[in-house]
């Protein structure tokens, strides 16, 4: 089916996206319509989810109460959507809390649909997303820079296609609560906020200059609160300037705490982050030399709903980031193409029994075996190790953490022993889907042990809740002692995980 007639099919659906950030939850409902976003509603409340942190970098329970209260009024919004067009991510407290998984489980029952956090750059490539998505389809390059609560986001882009995606660990409520602690203000403290940013911005300066852009674009509540009170105080009739900025630096100083501060134009919800956020935006501009600036409305969550449309109209950009890994780590491409197909039939004869008929049991099996060997680029021995590596920490664009977190616990199961202490990391309700799924890659891996295009075409599959029978035609599995080897192994693994694997030969009639 073509893009068109996808989007056809499936105009009028309701979408929703949710962005659980540092400072603040968002959430937008659309619908689709001729191929189109149409927004509906809007929705944001702070939560400041960063300052419930503790020393042991762990999430309060007063502030994981505040972050699901505000997901339940939410999830009255999205109760009537399909959970397949409901998107939420969390980003960069819940890429730091070390009981962030709590959390999350508690998020996925209230909303009964995935909910996973998301890494820095994707964090930033959705983020660019959004933005390109408000703007003009103009030519000319773009920076584009988000000031969030935890982290800020930086982007080299044209068009809608994204060159430079970069994340620091520089946010509004982070540096509030280090540098303005109590609420309180003073003109050192300020600049000390101001030289830490910029430090920060330093390390992705050079990267940036050396893409080079034409126009420079504001993509967050910081930066929208910056431009408010500048027009509020006649400094600036749209946009921010760094001179503009430097007049609300002397406004905010005037007062010696933020219950003093009085800035035309500036929110009370807004006042507690005004200050660091003003500072993090100075100091992005006085280090990259920006004068000027354009805000936009586009941001996160308006970028993983023009994600989800793009997985369903064109090329879903997580093939693209499988197909770039394994150019780079140069994968066999005919051997993981076998693979990849062999364990495609497999999934069609057990999805129904096996109750893996969810899209992203197919789609990680699929990427499971593209790169299955990429982990060879490193050394052959143990190479199962190095792909999970790989896969685990490298930034793969359209990937949520949890996506690479199964991709790679399958990689590492693939041969050998299975690796539990992989699976104990996903969500417990994923963990026996998971298990099974890494037994099909395994046979689709033993299957396709002599690298060519061996006939399979005889071979059937039979499944149920139990397990796999694999037939074979007579004299098939003797004409391949070790595969036939390597398949009684398999019986063996099976076993112990608790499923049944039959190899036999079918007798002639």
């Amino acid at each position: 089916m073509n893009p068109q007639a996808r989007s056809d099919q499936n105009s009028g659906q309701l979408m929703a996206a949710i962005d659980m950030g540092s400072n603040s939850f968002h959430m937008v409902l659309a619908r689709l319509e001729g191929g189109e976003v149409r927004l509906v509603r809007k929705l944001g409340e702070k939560v400041t989810l960063a300052s419930g942190l503790n020393d042991c970098v762990s999430l309060s329970d007063e502030a994981i109460e505040r972050g699901l209260a505000c997901l339940r009024r939410f999830a009255q919004l999205t109760a009537n959507v399909d959970p397949a067009w409901v998107r939420c991510v969390g980003t960069s407290t819940l890429r730091r809390a070390k009981n962030a998984e709590s959390f999350l489980v508690q998020a996925r029952e209230i909303l009964n649909c995935p909910v996973e956090v998301v890494a820095g750059r994707e964090e930033a490539r959705l983020i660019y997303l959004g933005v390109s998505h408000s703007l003009p389809d103009t030519d000319g390059r773009r920076l584009v820079f988000d000031v969030g609560g935890g982290s800020t986001e930086f982007i080299i882009g044209e068009r809608f296609n994204p060159l430079l995606t970069e994340s620091r660990h520089i946010g509004c409520v982070e540096f509030r609560d280090s540098f303005f602690a109590g609420g309180k203000l003073s003109a050192r403290a300020f600049q000390r906020a101001v030289t830490a940013a910029r430090r920060e911005v330093a390390s992705v300066e050079v990267a940036a200059r050396a893409l080079g852009w034409s126009r420079v674009f504001g993509a967050s509540g910081s930066v929208r609160a910056v431009e408010k009170t500048a027009i509020a105080c006649g400094y600036v009739s749209q946009g921010v300037t760094l001179e503009a900025m430097y007049k609300l630096r002397e406004r905010v100083l005037l007062a010696r705490t933020f219950a003093e501060m009085e800035i035309p134009g500036l929110k009370e919800d807004r006042r507690s982050v005004f200050p660091s956020g003003l500072a993090i935006i100075i100091a992005v501009c006085e280090q990259l030399k920006i004068e000027s600036l354009q805000t936009t409305d586009g941001a996160l969550r308006e970028g993983l709903l023009y994600d989800m449309l793009g997985r369903l109209a064109t090329e879903d950009v997580r093939e693209r980031s499988i197909r770039a890994m394994m150019g780079r780590y140069s994968v066999d491409v005919a051997q993981a193409n076998r693979v990849q197909a062999l364990a495609m039939v497999l999934l069609d004869r057990v999805a129904k029994p096996w109750c893996l008929e969810s899209d992203e049991w197919r789609e990680c099996l699929g990427w499971a075996a593209l790169t299955h060997e990429v982990g060879l680029i490193v050394s052959h021995s143990g190479y199962h190790k190095h792909g999970a590596y790989l896969l685990t920490h490298t930034d793969l664009a359209g990937f949520t953490r949890q996506e690479q977190l199964i991709v790679a616990s399958l990689v590492i199961s693939h041969r050998r022993k299975m690796r539990v202490s992989y699976f104990d990391a996903l969500p417990s309700a994923d963990r026996p889907a998971c298990v099974r799924v890494a037994l099909l890659l395994r046979l689709a891996v033993v299957l396709n042990h002599s690298r060519c295009d061996a006939n399979l075409s005889e071979l059937q599959v039979m499944a149920d809740a139990d397990g796999v029978s694999l037939s074979f035609p007579e004299g098939w599995l003797s004409e391949r002692p070790l595969t036939e080897a390597d398949l009684q192994e398999e019986v063996q693994v099976w076993k112990q995980f608790g499923g049944v694997l039959n190899i036999f030969e079918r007798v002639p009639s």
